[in-house]
């Protein structure tokens, strides 16, 4: 593909030798009126510029800068073996750059899905890696642009996601306030490449701090807004700054004054070209599993061990801890309200360990 051009950027050069005549002509005209603008000491003088600046500017917005379209009109989008063609042209050129992509391919051994493989217009978007594909007028000139849009049906799915957590009322309050941060953040993270993506992280936030509302209220057995009325006073509905952003979440005090919330901050946008640090990302990897209190993982359970044990071995006395055990085993319950009373007792029971101590407790092994 970078033998037939793609991706390849114009210089400021090339930019300049193809930009209108009447474009020139209004973009001189606004640079001599701000050169007189610039060291006038008349009133009346840089008011009547000031006039003819604005009248330019707004003759500019409706000039066409470009009267051709640069040579390099081939889009090139690849992931392991998918790849997407973009080209500014007519059909025929599309045609004509698929079969060479296709001889290419032929020459190495390998061919096209027939399935997979077609030529749509523009206008229609195309699904690649979950995103839409589609390409949209410039502003000014004649050059058409890719354009990344999330679908709806993604926004749809990670907002039935949403809800599905906010229905285990019986689960411990931090564990759902967890899961629903991590599938937040790890969907915005990934989407964050879209055009404007803030306008649906704005509506999903909205649309997790009800289902959240709705999960306290039901699981005090209180109405939303009874249940609003008595976080506020008691302070655990109030507003959190992040970075320059001031919002109204919910918030949990844990032991030793620590606190968490629910992260209704979405991540800020970035371009696809730039790829974020890796350690940003890679704690989202894992799928978020809402039940995982039922097997003994409850992470209510884990912080309140780990601030009695102030982040040491409670077995060894010297190795960090990193992990939580219970007395009296989530497997041995038979029933769902027995799993729910064990998980809340051993909140105030549970031993935190080093990895070494609890494999040693388990005999060797996590099914022993």
């Amino acid at each position: 593909m970078e033998g037939l051009g793609a991706n390849e950027v114009q210089t400021k050069k090339e930019a300049n030798l193809r930009r209108s005549a009447d474009y020139r002509k209004v973009d001189n005209a606004i640079f001599r009126a701000r050169r007189k603008l610039r060291g006038n000491t008349d009133r009346q003088a840089r008011r009547s510029l000031l006039d003819k600046l604005e009248e330019l500017e707004k003759e500019m917005g409706h000039t066409p800068m470009y009267e051709t379209r640069h040579h390099t009109k081939l889009g090139y989008v690849r992931y392991a073996d998918d790849f997407v063609i973009l080209v500014n042209g007519t059909k025929e050129e599309a045609i004509d750059y698929k079969n060479k992509v296709e001889g290419h391919l032929a020459a190495m051994g390998l061919t096209l899905s027939e399935e997979k493989t077609s030529i749509t217009h523009w206008d229609k978007p195309i699904r690649f890696l979950g995103y839409h594909i589609h390409g949209e007028p410039r502003p000014k000139g004649v050059q058409i642009r890719s354009s990344l849009s999330i679908p709806k049906e993604k926004e749809r799915a990670i907002r039935r996601e949403l809800v599905r957590v906010s229905r285990y009322h019986h689960i411990p309050e931090i564990d759902a306030m967890f899961s629903m941060n991590a599938k937040f953040r790890g969907w915005c993270n990934y989407y964050k490449y879209a055009n404007s993506p803030q306008v649906v992280f704005e509506r999903i936030s909205h649309k997790m701090w009800w289902p959240y509302t709705h999960f306290l209220a039901r699981k005090h057995r209180q109405s939303c807004k009874a249940y609003l009325r008595r976080a506020q006073k008691n302070g655990s509905d109030r507003v959190i700054t992040k970075g320059t952003s001031k919002r109204r979440t919910f918030t949990i005090t844990l032991e030793k004054g620590k606190c968490v919330y629910l992260d209704i901050f979405p991540p800020k946008s970035e371009e696809i070209r730039q790829i974020s640090n890796k350690e940003t990302w890679t704690v989202d990897l894992k799928p978020v599993n809402p039940e995982t209190w039922i097997r003994g993982r409850s992470a209510a359970t884990q912080l309140s061990a780990l601030a009695r044990s102030g982040g040491i071995c409670q077995r060894c006395g010297k190795n960090p801890a990193m992990q939580a055990h219970h007395k009296n085993r989530m497997k041995s319950k038979r029933t769902w309200l027995a799993k729910v009373a064990s998980d809340r007792d051993q909140r105030n029971q549970a031993k935190a360990l080093c990895k070494e101590c609890h494999l040693e407790d388990h005999h060797g092994t996590w099914q022993g």
